[in-house]
């Protein structure tokens, strides 16, 4: 081991920590510096750092996304996955067929500006840099990489919008618009998602066998939480699903494509943003139905833990961004206080 000459270049051979030995070019004719890069290259060995010099170079984005996939995404929730997937969709376009040493801070920071432009939210941002920084943090375990270059892009400050709200002039518009689409069925599963509040995954997956038309309840399966919840009906979703049970799909769920299976994400949203369009709203998100039920909770006076059972929050947290909603409702909670002061005025007097 040590320092040799190989034409005009020194090259340095050593031994890493599994016993294979090394010959490895310095770059440079200059003794004193090849040395000082022979003496870093021990040291790294010493401490289990070193690593090929050019494995940054071996391996590029796509690589390092598809064995993320492979390895690292079944080991999450589906909700988690299918998030990861969400996240690649945007993430590919910029990236991909780079190798990863030229995915530094800077390009990165580029990257977030890039979706800034295109309108996403820091929150979304934010779960796209941690899936980066995640993806990184596995590519330096398998020695892919040196460094995290997420580590030098601060995060967004969130702004914890709550998202759009529909006004009843606006979903009776939408509702309207809705009809043409998804063989009929979308203005039902808007009305469902409205006056249940479960999320877009949780309507497409309804199924005849975890609902009771009897006591107006039906089971549904959260992928955030991974675990099945009761949801109550009101009146309209009594009605909705009593009129879709007297003709059921034989795979049993109750919206089914022309095929006879359950629609796909993808293709119901397709069509839902049509319908948007259609109805002046464009902006509005499927899930923005769920901060509208939220929304109108909160309005009427329900309780942070109401709103928060009913949506299946997993953090209060959540449910109290609604809370701004409801301060004219408090008012009647602030007269009672005001109460006390006025008998003591009275019996005063």
């Amino acid at each position: 081991m040590g320092l040799y000459r190989r034409n005009k270049t020194f090259w340095m051979s050593f031994i890493d920590n599994s016993g294979k030995q090394h010959q490895k070019s310095t770059g440079t004719s200059d003794r004193k510096l090849a040395e000082k890069i022979y003496h870093k290259v021990q040291a790294m060995v010493i401490e289990d750092k070193w690593f090929e010099f050019d494995a940054s170079k071996k391996h590029n984005f796509d690589e390092l996304m598809d064995r993320f996939l492979a390895e690292h995404a079944p080991t999450v929730s589906q909700s988690m996955q299918k998030s990861y997937r969400n996240i690649r969709d945007h993430l590919n376009p910029f990236f991909a067929g780079l190798t990863l040493d030229k995915l530094d801070s800077d390009l990165i920071s580029q990257y977030v500006v890039h979706r800034r432009s295109e309108g996403c939210r820091p929150a979304t941002r934010n779960r796209e840099l941690a899936m980066l920084s995640k993806m990184f943090n596995l590519a330096r375990l398998w020695k892919w990489t040196r460094e995290n270059p997420c580590s030098l892009v601060k995060k967004e400050k969130e702004d914890n919008e709550i998202g759009q709200c529909l006004t009843d002039e606006q979903e009776d518009l939408l509702l309207d618009k809705c009809r043409p689409y998804c063989n009929g069925d979308l203005p039902d599963m808007v009305l469902v998602a409205l006056n249940t509040g479960i999320r877009e995954g949780e309507v497409l997956k309804l199924h005849w066998s975890k609902i009771d038309l009897v006591n107006r309840t039906f089971q549904s399966f959260n992928e955030k939480t991974d675990s099945w919840r009761t949801v109550p009906m009101n009146e309209t979703v009594y009605e909705v699903l009593s009129r879709r049970n007297k003709v059921r799909s034989i795979s049993g769920y109750v919206f089914v494509s022309s095929t006879g299976n359950p629609y796909e994400s993808r293709n119901m949203y397709r069509e839902f943003k049509k319908a948007c369009k259609a109805a002046g709203i464009p902006s509005f998100r499927f899930h923005d139905a769920r901060h509208t039920a939220a929304t109108r909770l909160a309005r009427a006076g329900k309780d942070i833990y109401s709103i928060a059972a009913f949506l299946d929050h997993s953090q209060l947290s959540t449910s109290k961004r609604y809370a701004k909603h409801s301060a004219e409702s408090l008012r009647d909670v602030a007269a009672v206080l005001d109460k006390n002061y006025r008998e003591k005025a009275a019996s005063a007097g």
